[in-house]
């Protein structure tokens, strides 16, 4: 039987020249500090389309040394990660777009860990995703312990949900409902999280047997014993908590280009309805404003 890592260490895909270009590039704007990345969401399985933005987390070993601003430092610790725009032109017309977060690698160790209260961190990347360019195997072996942390962690969250047994499909699908829940986003979370599963039915068979032995006849397997009332109430509190952590990171964003402010506000706009009027010290400053205007956000509704 495959342990965890094993079937995390198959998910690897070699990338193409285009996001090895572009994976060089930010390596190059925060020169010394990246120690590797992790590739992510949709474009990781359409990766010959340039339409497709690219999604990373850059993990790194100093948030001080990596930012120059230090208010985004600040948020960095405290309300990771911080989310980054970057496009490039690679000739005859193809540009790659890309949003990278950064993270430095003990906090992501921390944030995939049973200790981790949110699910952002442990939702995500107990998903398929791949390590890329690490600075050296130690870096590999702890990026991918992180990842098998989270993906423990998800099914110890989720197992409780259920009465005892449950297909993989519908047990991974229920996790990730919950965990985007917690977030702002634009499409159905339950929608969304069967999608990802049945995708990669076979991974999530191949985890559900790691983590609980075989299934039965009917295709279901034999979970822990936990309380449902207490897993209920823990994810409604990460939904109480979590969207208006998004929102900060969401809005601290805005720094990173120009025209951020306008860009996140139309975002926040699509994903739930709410608009509001900025200030011109807002607009220019979102970073240091960001707690505030998560605020007026949320005593809108944009978070419930």
């Amino acid at each position: 039987m495959r342990t965890i890592q094993d079937i995390l260490e198959d998910e690897y895909i070699e990338p193409i020249q285009r996001i090895e270009t572009v994976c060089a590039d930010i390596r190059a704007r925060h020169p010394g500090r990246v120690l590797a990345f992790v590739y992510y969401g949709s474009s990781l399985r359409d990766m010959e389309d340039p339409e497709k933005m690219l999604d990373f987390y850059v993990l790194v070993d100093s948030y001080r040394k990596t930012h120059k601003n230090p208010i985004r430092v600040v948020l960095n610790k405290f309300f990771p990660p911080a989310v980054y725009y970057h496009a490039m032109d690679h000739g005859e017309g193809v540009r790659t777009t890309c949003k990278y977060s950064i993270m430095s690698l003990p906090a992501f160790e921390r944030r995939c860990s049973s200790s981790a209260f949110l699910s952002v961190t442990w939702g995500r990347f107990s998903q398929p995703c791949v390590i890329l360019f690490p600075n050296d195997e130690a870096t590999q072996t702890r990026v991918l312990t992180a990842r098998e942390n989270a993906v423990r962690h998800m099914a110890a969250q989720t197992a409780p949900l259920f009465e005892g047994k449950a297909t993989s499909s519908k047990f991974w699908a229920r996790g990730f409902m919950q965990s985007y829940r917690t977030e702002l986003r634009p499409e159905s979370s339950e929608g969304r999280s069967e999608e990802i599963v049945l995708r990669y039915k076979d991974r999530y068979d191949a985890i559900m047997t790691a983590l609980y032995g075989a299934p039965n006849e009917n295709g279901k397997f034999t979970l822990p014993a936990g309380s449902k009332f207490g897993a209920q109430t823990k994810w409604f509190f990460r939904r109480f908590l979590g969207k208006p952590s998004t929102a900060i990171r969401i809005i601290s964003s805005a720094f990173t280009f120009e025209g951020g402010f306008d860009y996140v506000a139309d975002k926040l706009e699509r994903h739930s309805g709410v608009k509001i009027e900025a200030s011109e010290s807002q607009r220019k400053h979102p970073v240091l404003w960001s707690p505030v205007l998560a605020w007026k956000y949320w005593r809108k509704g944009a978070f419930r």
